[in-house]
């Protein structure tokens, strides 16, 4: 006896009707997925106190950007400042250019106003990360020439403010009186602490993702 089946209907666009559908699904648990991994980047960055333009330089996109159907959809999280999300992810040793040093501004210039905050930039746009910097050239301009005392075997120095105060005032020293204070320290590197974790991030989106695409298979 032979049992013969004969199938109706469309059967091409049904099977290309369910492909879509199982396209439009994987695209979607990408898309969760990245979406996911991106606020969590950021999030870190916010937590870390690095900046708005730190946190907004991890970037998100979908592919294809058309929008194309496929079995295949990919999203890239990435970075547009490599540079410093690494560094803050490894701690890295940051060193002074050229065998010289590194001016860590103490609260004395903190309180004069000479640990300045200033937005790097490119043709006048704000860059990723506000840039603080020590300002010796206006603490010279303040109080005279600053003078160099080595300690520790000249592995680190300080930078003293000597002299009388023009026009500011300092700890234990006021306008037109004499001042002897410590403003900078002045060190070879400086060791950052690991404030971004970019791999772990990265592991529980591509967990994330798995169960968003095991969520499809039953449907």
């Amino acid at each position: 006896m032979m049992i013969v089946g004969r199938v109706t209907g469309d059967l091409r666009g049904l099977l290309n009707e369910r492909l879509n559908e199982v396209a439009d699904a994987a695209r979607a648990a990408v898309r969760s997925a990245s979406e996911h991994l991106q606020a969590d980047l950021r999030a870190q960055v916010r937590a870390a106190g690095l900046g708005s333009g730190l946190e907004k330089a991890w970037r998100l996109d979908l592919y294809p950007k058309s929008g194309r159907k496929t079995m295949r959809p990919a999203g890239l999280v990435y970075s547009k400042a490599t540079r410093l999300h690494d560094a803050f992810d490894d701690g890295e040793t940051i060193s002074a250019r050229g065998g010289k040093w590194l001016a860590i501004a103490l609260p004395a210039a903190k309180e004069a106003g000479l640990h300045m905050s200033r937005q790097r930039g490119n043709g006048g746009r704000a860059g990723p990360l506000p840039a603080k910097w020590s300002n010796v050239a206006a603490a010279e301009a303040r109080f005279g020439a600053l003078r160099f005392v080595p300690i520790n075997g000249n592995k680190r120095a300080l930078l003293v403010a000597d002299g009388k105060a023009r026009g500011t005032t300092l700890a234990r020293g006021g306008v037109g009186r004499a001042t002897s204070i410590p403003l900078f320290l002045l060190v070879r590197n400086v060791r950052g602490r690991k404030l971004l974790d970019i791999a772990g991030a990265a592991d529980k989106a591509q967990a994330r993702l798995a169960a968003n695409l095991s969520n499809i298979l039953p449907r």
